[in-house]
């Protein structure tokens, strides 16, 4: 693994120079940084946040975006502290892809390498969002979990949600994943571990301000479906048919669409997201034989991964920056060599890049083509998604173990 990293982290920090100096990589006119600084300034002067600066985002993500400010909260001095900031980031992400790999029987280089061409494949948006500091320590706790460590590793996805939410879909994959495998006793420890993690840091933001905490998960209730989301495409194409007017909204800092239908889809969607985090979790206790030749960890980790990307596709959110989560998953499946399902992945972030910023306005407009594009780019992840549960079916768990089969005889000779 050692000789992987320094080819992984020359790539990983030329394409980082991409996204600060050349075109299109460098393209940030749609970026969250100014958010980022002028919630930075007040909290770095000593305001709390929830109490005196209102904050959208779980506790965690204060320090994952307020700590660059201390370089500075000009514009130019912030926005060169965050890339560095997220520049660390994404070197802890390269090296979890790696250990991962390792850990499930895949190549370590191949994944770092993979992992490393994430500013190639995002662009900007990689050092102007904060999203790389969920993605690390979902990768931790599903590492720690695959080393035999299911508290420390539940804890550390409590904390992952605590920071973004979407790694909380990963909790029930890995309990399921433990109970299957008869450790019923650890999989209960490590619950109550993550419940609390998630109950400190929440517990500590209710007590700062117990409105404003309350009013940051109300922001999120009650926004409307934002315009790149699998359920907003679903509106527009009602409105197509003739089935009600989806109108063009801006509120929330994003551009969203409302129709007499929306509650409909969206609980639709969402029971839709419940019956995939099932199926994943099915998945994941994986069969016997599969046990004994890896441990089920690759299992757990495709489950997990996939029921994130879950979380994006079928949410009423799907910003362009979360496209990130599931760059890992591409990464660990090209280190497994399962190519069609690196290939996805490599095409919903491809069809992303095109798409964001260049023409995120034409989608604001609703022009036909870029709204195809984004049709494409959540096609392609749904596409992750099934090509994942494949993976995780019974008759793929045989496969796996008559091409290892040789290899393990050749060990034991």
């Amino acid at each position: 693994m050692r000789r992987a990293a320094l080819p992984a982290l020359v790539l990983l920090v030329a394409g980082w120079a991409l996204t600060l100096w050349v075109a299109p990589w460098s393209d940030e006119r749609v970026n969250d940084l100014f958010v980022y600084r002028t919630f930075a300034e007040p909290v770095l002067a000593g305001g709390l946040p929830y109490r005196d600066v209102a904050f959208e985002y779980p506790p965690i993500a204060v320090p994952a975006i307020a700590l660059p400010g201390i370089a500075g909260t000009g514009a130019e001095a912030f926005r060169w502290a965050f890339a560095l900031w997220t520049l660390g980031a994404a070197v802890a992400v390269v090296f979890l892809c790696g250990a991962l790999a390792r850990a499930t029987g895949g190549d370590a280089r191949r994944a770092m390498l993979a992992a490393a061409l994430m500013p190639l494949l995002c662009g900007a948006l990689l050092r102007t969002h904060f999203d790389l500091f969920p993605v690390a320590l979902l990768l931790a706790g599903l590492l720690l979990l695959c080393r035999g460590r299911p508290r420390a590793g539940l804890a550390v996805l409590g904390l992952g949600a605590m920071t973004k939410l979407f790694p909380l879909v990963a909790v029930p994959v890995a309990l399921a994943w433990l109970v299957a495998r008869g450790r019923r006793r650890e999989a209960w420890r490590g619950a109550l571990a993550c419940a609390a993690a998630i109950a400190v840091v929440a517990g500590a933001a209710f007590a700062a301000s117990p409105d404003g905490a309350l009013d940051a998960v109300r922001y999120h209730l009650d926004r409307p479906v934002q315009i790149e989301s699998s359920p907003a495409l679903v509106l527009l194409g009602l409105d197509a048919a003739g089935a009600g007017e989806a109108k063009s909204v801006s509120s929330h800092r994003s551009d969203g669409v409302v129709h007499p239908a929306g509650d409909a889809v969206t609980s639709l969607f969402m029971t839709a997201l419940v019956a995939l985090v099932a199926l994943l979790c099915a998945g994941a206790a994986g069969r016997r034989g599969a046990e004994r030749a890896l441990g089920g960890r690759r299992e757990l980790v495709i489950a997990s991964l996939a029921a994130c990307i879950g979380f994006a596709l079928l949410g009423k959110v799907l910003s362009p920056q979360y496209v990130i989560w599931v760059l890992p998953l591409g990464a660990l499946a090209f280190a497994w060599r399962l190519h069609a399902l690196a290939a996805v992945v490599l095409l919903a972030a491809l069809l992303t890049q095109i798409e964001f910023p260049a023409h995120y306005f034409d989608v604001v407009a609703r022009e036909p083509p870029a709204i195809g594009l984004v049709a494409l780019r959540n096609l392609a992840l749904a596409a992750a998604i099934a090509l994942s549960v494949r993976e995780l079916q019974p008759r793929r768990h045989e496969e796996l173990l008559d091409r290892r089969r040789p290899a393990l005889a050749v060990r034991l000779d």
